[in-house]
């Protein structure tokens, strides 16, 4: 008994990297096969990579399917995001809708007379028929078995109809689906994360092609990549249930079937499936915050990398993952979404990044999202690549935590672009506004006298009976509008004696307003 259960569990457990010698990686072609109806998924990023770096790492092909056959539910303009997704990260095609290749059309919509003349042959091979059933009856089967706690599926009403019956039906304008014969089994299969994979199913007859004459998924998904000659199917482990479907289907043409690769999903807390109701759910999400895309890339590998002697605290390059990559060391645990850890490898991708290829296109990015309201508080004449240089200069030397892009225009370090336009955050913070507007008014002399160092400020806190961190809290607040931020001489030494009295005698003029009109309410008020 002990050894029949050992036995059980080797082969539950076996990975393909014992069958490695007989499996031939000679002609290894991918596919990516997103369905237009929407956003990309993070976690399609995910097996986009991997499905590339398994087709670099064996010399294959890695190639782009659209799958549109589900036409209520089509995004437009999707698939030019997924293409300009893929060479934004570096993910570079070898065929696919907009570059062509020998396998095309590359767009399942444009496929369906393969699809209809593959169903037809299984008609005719007594492996599918054509079925009349009616969605008010279907519906009437579901509610029935839900109402007996049974399991619902079709009851095979239309198996053995007759030819004529069929052609009758037909010549009536009754137009049929067709259902493929499948029972409902068991099956183990091997799959090169989950070993031998084992599951079983109660779904009879499932549709694949329907009314409006386009193929169902699963149907879809077979045809074409024995047609496109796939060789290993890389995708989420969410279709590990769907695979028996797949065999059943190659086994039904006689077709050789590709190797199965399913990747661990990603989940928020380890456990919880990452919602689509969540912008983080979202490459745009990530894009739109200026992370870097191997900032990105390498935070999509971290969990069960398949990384040979995989350092975490090392910034790969996409061609280091392809040298490194073994699909046979990609874990089964699921894939945590840790936006901690994503911010070290922007911080990692930043330090890095080459100014001219990889910064200076995040930066205009950044730029382009703004909204309108918020550029007309930009100085244009500081759009330009030698300040950029300047920035990058400062925050590579200064600043340790900087990780996305979108913190120059929009977070912690705006103040590079922007004048502080706001006296709000000072008299918040100083509630004595008029002893506040004095200190920034010494601060601007001192500024003007190139003064503005720490034995100047701790002798102005001592006249003013104020602490040295509150006037380098308040000199922050006047030239850059955060509370906390670089030291002040880096700040000084950044932007030169001319734009600090600049800034300063700005928000001077913003406090005299205030009081001013503060002045003006009381007098009312009397």
């Amino acid at each position: 008994m002990i050894y029949q259960q050992l036995f059980s569990y080797l082969i539950r457990n076996v990975r393909h990297f014992s069958l490695k010698s007989i499996n031939n990686y000679a002609n290894v072609r991918v596919r990516f096969a997103p369905s237009p109806t929407g956003q990309l998924h993070l976690g399609s990023l995910r097996t986009a990579l991997f499905n590339y770096l398994f087709a670099k790492k064996y010399g294959g092909s890695f190639l782009l399917r659209i799958e549109d056959t589900d036409r209520d539910r089509l995004v437009e303009g999707t698939q030019n995001e997924f293409e300009n997704v893929l060479s934004y990260f570096g993910l570079n095609l070898d065929e696919g809708p907009s570059i062509g290749g020998n396998f095309g059309p590359y767009t399942q919509s444009e496929r369906c007379e393969i699809y209809k003349n593959e169903a037809e042959r299984l008609i005719t091979m007594d492996k599918a028929y054509k079925c009349f059933c009616s969605i008010e009856r279907l519906d009437i089967l579901r509610r029935k078995a839900l109402n007996e706690k049974k399991i619902p599926h079709y009851d095979r009403h239309c198996h053995n109809l007759s030819k004529e019956e069929i052609n009758a039906r037909e010549k009536n304008g009754e137009i049929p689906v067709v259902r493929f014969k499948y029972d409902s089994g068991e099956m183990s299969f091997k799959d090169t994360i989950f070993g031998v994979y084992y599951t079983k199913w109660d779904e009879v007859d499932f549709i694949i092609l329907k009314r409006d004459g386009f193929p169902t998924y699963h149907f879809a998904n077979v045809v074409d990549d024995h047609y496109m000659e796939i060789s290993d199917v890389i995708r989420g482990s969410e279709w590990l249930l769907s695979t028996p479907k797949h065999l059943k289907l190659y086994e039904a043409f006689n077709w050789k079937e590709p190797r199965f690769t399913h990747l661990p999903l990603i989940t928020e807390d380890g456990k919880n499936k990452l919602s689509k109701r969540k912008s983080t759910a979202f490459v745009s999400y990530y894009t739109n915050l200026g992370y870097l895309p191997l900032a990105i890339l390498n935070f999509l590998l971290r969990n069960g990398s398949g990384i040979k002697e995989y350092n975490s605290h090392k910034l790969y390059t996409i061609n280091q993952m392809i040298t490194n990559f073994d699909e046979n060391l990609i874990g089964r645990s699921t894939f945590m979404l840790d936006l901690k850890e994503l911010d070290r490898y922007g911080r990692m991708a930043f330090q890095n990044a080459d100014f001219e290829k990889d910064l200076i296109p995040s930066i205009k990015q950044q730029f382009s999202l703004l909204q309108e309201i918020n550029k007309t508080s930009i100085n244009p004449q500081l759009l330009n690549s030698n300040y950029f240089n300047k920035i990058i200069s400062f925050l590579r030397l200064n600043e340790e935590t900087f990780c996305k892009m979108s913190d120059i225009t929009t977070g912690d370090f705006r103040f590079f672009f922007m004048i502080p336009n706001s006296s709000e955050k000072i008299i918040n913070y100083f509630k004595d506004v008029k002893k506040a507007l004095k200190i920034i008014n010494k601060l601007l002399e001192y500024s003007k006298l190139n003064k503005i160092k720490f034995e100047e400020i701790k002798n102005l806190g001592k006249e003013e009976e104020c602490s040295h961190g509150k006037i380098t809290t308040l000199f922050r607040l006047a030239v850059i509008d955060n509370i906390s931020g670089p030291p002040i001489h880096e700040l000084v030494e950044f932007f030169g004696i001319e734009e600090i009295s600049r800034r300063l005698e700005k928000m001077i003029y913003n406090l005299e307003e205030y009081i001013n009109d503060d002045n003006i309410k009381k007098c009312e008020a009397i």
